[in-house]
Order: structure tokens, then sequence, then C-alpha cells
């Protein structure tokens, strides 16, 4: 990445991943698409992002602190409408995220969690990191647009399943059953 050493983004949950310059320009453009701005431009204030953590040599950076910095940017320059748009959807994902709940076989449920599902797509499709928390996302971003309350976990692993083959990540049957929650 043009010289730099990693920078390493601590998720909500706890876990890193390396800082991702693509990953953010992207969700900066679906704030900035539909109301100002081109997608060069949320590349440039992404490599700006990027370019800052490096000069204050912070190794980790929490992804709120991320996010915070890309809105302060994003204001700063007069993309008050994307800003505001980013911001509303990070809170209207978090609320639904709180809302969906698990059904485990059993009865027992949990709250949804992404991080569950892309370890368990790491595990049962020897997946990469990265790999796995995309489709991940992809499951999340479908089951919150449908403003679910609940999924049975089945589903959840049949959907994941799905999008596998869908990709042509592997083949029909995972290379191990997922692993029973407990």
């Amino acid at each position: 990445m043009d010289g730099f050493r990693t920078i390493r983004v601590i998720k909500r949950d706890g876990s890193a991943e390396p800082f991702d310059e693509t990953k953010l320009a992207a969700a900066m453009w679906m704030a900035m698409r539909d109301r100002q701005g081109e997608y060069e431009d949320a590349r440039e204030l992404a490599r700006a992002v990027r370019c800052f953590l490096h000069r204050v040599d912070w190794p980790c950076v929490a992804s709120a602190a991320v996010f915070e910095m890309t809105i302060k940017i994003m204001r700063r320059i007069q993309l008050r409408r994307a800003a505001a748009a980013m911001e509303t959807h990070r809170q209207r994902r978090k609320l639904r995220r709180k809302r969906l709940r698990v059904i485990h076989d059993g009865g027992r449920m949990t709250v949804w969690d992404k991080s569950w599902l892309a370890e368990l797509a790491k595990g049962s499709w020897r997946l990469l990191p990265r790999t796995a928390r995309i489709l991940a996302g992809e499951i999340e971003r479908e089951l919150l647009a449908e403003r679910r309350r609940w999924i049975d976990r089945g589903d959840v692993i049949n959907r994941l399943n799905e999008r596998v083959v869908e990709y042509g990540l592997a083949d029909a049957v995972p290379v191990s059953p997922p692993a029973p929650q407990t």
C-alpha cells in the first residue's frame, strides 16, 4: 500500500482488520452519490484518512474513530448532507442489529452478531477473513433491509452456504459442518 505499514482497525466486536481504503471510499460514496460529489472524491478522502493515520503514527485505531474522522472531514469540506446520511445509516444499522435475534436449536435466542457469521464462514469454508466479513456483511444487509426481528440460525447458515456457492468460492458442501453454538 504505497510503502505504508499496515494500520489495524479495531472493530466493534474487538476483532482487528487492516485499514481498507477502498471499503472506506465505498461507504463514503454510498452517502455521497445521491447528494453530492464523485466516486473519485470519496477515494481521495479515504486516501487522506489513511495518510493522516500514518502521519500521527497510529498502528491501531478503533473503527468508531475512523468513522468520526470521516464525518468531520466531510463536514469540513462542505459535504454536510453526505455526512448526515452516513450518520443516519450507522444509527439505523445499530438499532436494527440490536433488534434482530437469532433463534438457535432448542429455542435459545441471541442478539445478531455479524462476527459470528464471519467466523463461521471462515472456519466452515476456509475463507480468508476479509472474504468472510464481506459475505457476512452482505447477509447482514439483507436481513436488516428486511427489517426482521428474528431469524432461525439454520436459515442464516443456508444463506451463507448459498452465497458461497453463488460466488464460486467452494464446492456445494462445506469443508466441515458448522460448529454447534454453546
